[in-house]
């Protein structure tokens, strides 16, 4: 069944490496994942990120692929909504599983590793890293549009010369947040410090603004938007997290509000309508953290019945995936 539109705990990776490859290394130190070691033989890929809305798919569910083991072989797919035929989660409502299809004809550009996904509209939008030779990378921003890719200039700052363009986000109809992490050293894939990139008129121009820095060795951020504007999350590579607000009737600065000392890293942000939802890895387990909008802790739930790697999916509030390796459950508001 298609909800979507029609079909057509191992060990954390570390980001301190000096750089052989350097944007593979920053997208996959970004997108690693608790898999369980019998899952490594599993036939799925590797999920990155997940996304719906974009019209030119006609709002269907996607994901971004990677092939689990090399880490490339980048592939974006429809992911249909399997039911089946009784309910299974604890509200008693069916929960239904996720069928990959095969890659779609999506133009990735050479030299381009792609980490995080989002649409608007026409448009889809995806983050990453371009290699810049063997020991270089810089955060980048693709549009795919109409069947053509094109690289789309952020405002980066001088303090990253090497990097990602992680998370994005949308914002309102034509808006688009993308944080981009990195550090001042160009031949180290190394996170110390992540910016935010913020456009109000579909990428045509950007903002840029300092989120954190002084990291030491970043574990990466995760980004949602929400009623009252933006909810981002920080780790460190002390099992800290900071959570950072930005408020829409402002100029969406955002700001630190509250800091969770092993909390773990922050894999996903997902907002529904009663509060927003962050999920961490912990010593591979998966725990979820309830705040309200501003920031404001809720409730912590040790077990959230979670397996695996958490991703949200954008443009979809209150919705998530949860992969082991072996199988995709599509979780949350459907």
């Amino acid at each position: 069944m298609a909800l979507f539109g029609s079909s057509g705990g191992s060990a954390r990776l570390t980001r301190r490496t000096v750089l052989s490859g350097a944007a593979a290394l920053f997208a996959g130190g970004a997108a690693s994942a608790l898999v369980p070691a019998h899952a490594l033989a599993a036939e799925l890929p590797q999920l990155r990120a997940a996304a719906t809305g974009w019209t030119g798919r006609h709002g269907e569910l996607l994901v971004l692929t990677a092939d689990r083991v090399t880490e490339t072989d980048y592939a974006i797919r429809v992911l249909d909504a399997v039911l089946p035929e009784g309910p299974s989660d604890a509200n008693g409502a069916p929960e239904a599983t996720g069928e990959l299809g095969p890659p779609l004809d999506v133009p990735l550009p050479a030299g381009f590793h792609p980490h995080s996904m989002a649409a608007l509209g026409p448009a889809l939008w995806i983050t990453g890293a371009l290699e810049e030779g063997h020991d270089a990378s810089r955060p980048a921003l693709v549009r795919i549009e109409d069947g053509a890719a094109e690289y789309v200039d952020l405002p980066l700052p001088p303090q990253i010369r090497s990097g990602i363009a992680a998370a994005i986000a949308p914002v309102g109809e034509s808006g688009l947040a993308v944080v981009m992490e990195g550090c001042p050293d160009p031949h180290l894939a190394l996170v110390t410090r992540c910016h935010l990139a913020l456009s109000e008129d579909a990428g045509r121009t950007w903002t840029e603004q300092l989120i954190a820095e002084n990291l030491g060795e970043g574990y990466g951020t995760v980004l949602a938007e929400t009623d009252e504007g933006l909810f981002a999350v920080v780790g460190d590579g002390a099992d800290s997290q900071t959570i950072h607000v930005g408020e829409r009737s402002g100029d969406l600065v955002l700001a630190p509000v509250a800091n969770l000392p092993g909390a773990g890293r922050p894999m996903a942000v997902v907002a529904s309508e009663s509060h927003v939802s962050v999920f961490s890895d912990q010593e591979g387990a998966v725990a979820e953290t309830r705040f309200t909008a501003e920031g404001a802790p809720l409730e912590t739930a040790a077990d959230c019945a979670c397996r695996g790697e958490i991703l949200a999916v954008a443009g979809r509030r209150g919705l998530w995936l949860e992969t082991d390796g072996s199988a995709v459950r599509i979780r949350g508001d459907r």
